[in-house]
């Protein structure tokens, strides 16, 4: 791929180092790479490394000139054929918003809060996909500029381990040796707290630790302030305590040499990396000694500390006291450190989801179009699921196959899948859509059923026979049934034998089907494509967890209701089931909402048991807190599909006797079911114990589960694709 960084400066800092090892880990996994800035020591850096640079002096305000670089920028772009084009500042992004939509993918990294403000807002340009270094910076973007959370990937930052790695002889240090304590950050007003608080404790550490050593590494415009500072502590002392080197270019060796370091961010990994036992103090907040326990905070926040109290003299002092006092604390606490950063900002793993995602938004030469109907765009997180796992199957298969999407809110699906979308209830805009498209593929969910509405059959069915008479048509991984009525069965079996291709996603629609006198040369076996949806990281988990305010080490029961008739009787029952069970285990109770339609009942249910109802912004968060539960109920198949995939046990309730689908998944998965006709509160509750208790033998068979039924979805859609398209598997 041929990738075009472009930032502003490339002098010193977090955003600029890490666009600087991104530039280097791209070109060693043989991409080409060329950085577009306003030059820099960096640059130059970079430059004699071999890596092409192209200079322009991007940091202005100025419209004329930005429309001057956007044209030049255009030109250099056609010329040269740049696939990604990948920006780390506003103003960058700024000139690349609507360059070639169709031959290049924007994408633009968040590094810190940006300024906002409404011409702002309406300025700012986040690109195809967006990449936030964290997920507090990923909430930031969500809430301050409207991005939808489905666009947005978490890629933190990365640090080349080894090049930043602790010195051998550090353990073996002897305590006759000095104390060394280091702070390293731009010396700016918005981030030279840290330098301030060590100058004023300076005298009071000394007393305590004669032989302490202070560092304060970097330049900006508190420099002279700082110096200040602490020259007055030096002739106050009658020594030299404090030294103040200015910019270091080669903070390896420096961060060998220390004890402890006090800083945040980037500063902060390296220092880590580096062998170092770290404090997290700056402008932004104070985390304190990062360790194990406030590693998960910490990752949230890309150890910037942002959203935790101020820092304080008194809480600095503590943990300096605590650190520079007892040398087996401190080797403890730099090796947790040394393992966060291989494990969370290792450089390599950085590259490689950068790659991954350059992969998926590079655009390709469209050869077909497929149009997909469903009941996409409805305010229903299972659904929502389907779309996002079969839009990364498709896109792993066939990534040159454009997809049109019949959803029930166009515009926001188009803004959030990235995909051309038509609204599902205007019959131009399907005829318009199926008019585009080679092939229809209706699927996803319980389509084809007459339980909630007569009118839900009859709209999929008149669907398919619209698209059957213009264009190749598929059911796919579908749910079949509950119908009733003879009519309703004849003219399901009349539209499905014209269809080329069915599939479905459980072996109880299957036999439906084969009852019903389908041909079974027809009827094939698939699997629900939410088991495609990308895996949401760790940090995610904690980040919903940190924004209802719950403890991120808690034991947690997930509870998913639906609203159905007498859904108040069954949500008090079920209410009744979860307050013996958090009772008798500790546990914490947090209800999910799968439907906009289900919020009233889940709030109600938290309501009377004194737990938390937890509002999801994409499929993908249902996932990241069913994974830090220790046990699910829920009444919506998703919820239960989604908890086999994060290999939570998990109790599926059947609010419907007539409906087998939970039944028919909970059976093939190893999970427990229970029946409407057989509900009670006191049943319930055993089911939970027995899932509860058989957890950790339960895991590695919902593990394998879960693989059979991915790779039954993936051949389903390979064979659809290799009958639509005539493609090799």
């Amino acid at each position: 791929m041929k990738i075009l960084l472009l930032t502003d400066r490339m002098e010193a800092g977090g955003a600029e180092t890490h666009v600087a090892l991104l530039a280097r880990e791209l070109t060693r996994a043989g991409e080409d790479v060329v950085l577009l800035s306003s030059g820099g020591a960096m640059a130059d850096a970079l430059e004699a490394e071999g890596i092409r640079q192209i200079r322009w002096e991007l940091c202005t305000h100025n419209p004329l000139r930005l429309l001057f670089f956007r044209g030049r920028l255009k030109k250099m772009i056609k010329k040269e054929g740049y696939e990604i084009l990948h920006a780390h500042a506003r103003i960058p992004a700024l000139l690349i918003r609507g360059l070639f939509p169709d031959r290049c993918a924007e994408i633009v990294t968040v590094h810190a809060h940006f300024r906002k403000g409404p011409l702002r807002c309406r300025l700012s340009n986040w690109g195809r996909s967006t990449v936030a270094i964290s997920e507090d910076l990923r909430s930031y973007v969500c809430d301050a500029y409207r991005v939808p959370a489905e666009r947005i990937t978490v890629i933190p930052n990365g640090i080349d381990c080894a090049a930043f790695s602790p010195s051998p002889r550090k353990e073996m240090r002897s305590s006759l040796l000095p104390l060394r304590l280091l702070f390293a950050s731009r010396l700016d007003a918005d981030c030279s707290l840290g330098a301030e608080l060590l100058c004023r404790l300076a005298p009071r550490l000394k007393k305590e630790f004669p032989n302490l050593c202070i560092s304060i590494a970097g330049g900006g415009t508190e420099a002279e302030r700082i110096r200040a500072l602490a020259e007055n502590v030096n002739r106050t002392l009658g020594e030299e305590l404090i030294t103040l080197p200015g910019w270091v270019r080669d903070m390896p060796t420096l961060l060998r040499e220390q004890d402890v370091f006090v800083g945040v961010s980037r500063a902060a990994m390296e220092a880590a990396a580096c062998g170092c036992a770290v404090v997290l103090c700056g402008n932004e907040g104070y985390l304190g000694i990062l360790n194990e326990e406030a590693a998960p905070s910490a990752v949230y926040s890309n150890l910037c500390a942002r959203g935790n109290p101020p820092p304080s003299e008194e809480a600095l002092f503590r943990d300096l006291r605590l650190l520079l006092s007892e040398p087996t604390l401190r080797l403890a606490c730099a090796r947790a450190g040394r393992q966060l950063i291989e494990t969370e900002f290792n450089a390599a793993q950085m590259c490689q989801s950068l790659l991954s995602l350059y992969r998926r938004a590079r655009p390709f030469r469209a050869c077909k179009t497929l149009a997909i109907g469903g009941y996409f765009g409805c305010g229903n997180l299972g659904d929502d699921a389907i779309l996002t796992g079969f839009l990364e199957l498709l896109h792993s298969i066939a990534p040159s196959i454009r997809v049109r999407a019949l959803t029930g809110a166009p515009r926001r699906d188009r803004d959030r899948f990235g995909i051309l979308c038509h609204n599902r209830r205007n019959p131009l805009s399907i005829c318009r859509a199926l008019g585009q498209s080679d092939a229809f593929l209706c699927g996803g969910g319980s389509l084809l059923q007459n339980i909630t509405s007569r009118r839900t059959l009859w709209y999929y069915l008149g669907l398919l026979g619209m698209a059957e008479r213009c264009r190749p048509t598929v059911l796919c991984a579908a749910g079949i049934g509950p119908l009733a009525g003879v009519r309703a069965k004849e003219r399901v079996c009349a539209v499905l034998s014209r269809c080329r291709y069915v599939s479905l996603r459980d072996d109880l629609s299957l036999r439906l089907l084969q009852t019903m006198g389908l041909s079974a040369a027809l009827l094939h076996r698939g699997a629900d494509f939410a088991l495609w949806m990308p895996t949401p990281p760790k940090s995610r988990t904690f980040a919903l967890l940190h924004e209802h305010r719950l403890p991120s080490h808690g034991e947690f029961l997930c509870v998913i209701l639906r609203d159905i008739r007498a859904g108040d009787l069954l949500c008090r029952a079920v209410s009744a089931a979860v307050r013996m069970l958090c009772r008798h285990h500790g546990l914490i109770p947090l209800f999910l909402a799968f439907d906009v339609r289900d919020e009233r009942v889940s709030l109600l249910a938290a309501e009377q048991t004194g737990g938390t109802f937890v509002r999801l912004r994409e499929a993908a968060d249902a996932a990241a807190v069913l994974r830090g539960s220790r046990c699910v109920l829920s009444m919506r198949l998703h919820g239960l599909i989604l908890a086999t995939r994060e290999g939570v046990p998990a109790v599926g309730i059947s609010a419907d006797p007539r409906d087998k689908k939970l039944e028919s998944f909970a059976v093939s998965a190893g999970q427990s079911i229970l029946p409407m006709q057989s509900f009670s509160v006191g049943t319930l509750v055993e089911c939970a114990e027995g899932a509860l208790k058989s957890r950790s033998a339960l895991r590695p068979l919902l593990k394998d589960c879960v693989e059979e039924e991915r790779k039954k979805a993936k051949k389903d859609l390979e064979n659809i694709l290799s009958m639509l398209y005539n493609r090799d598997k």
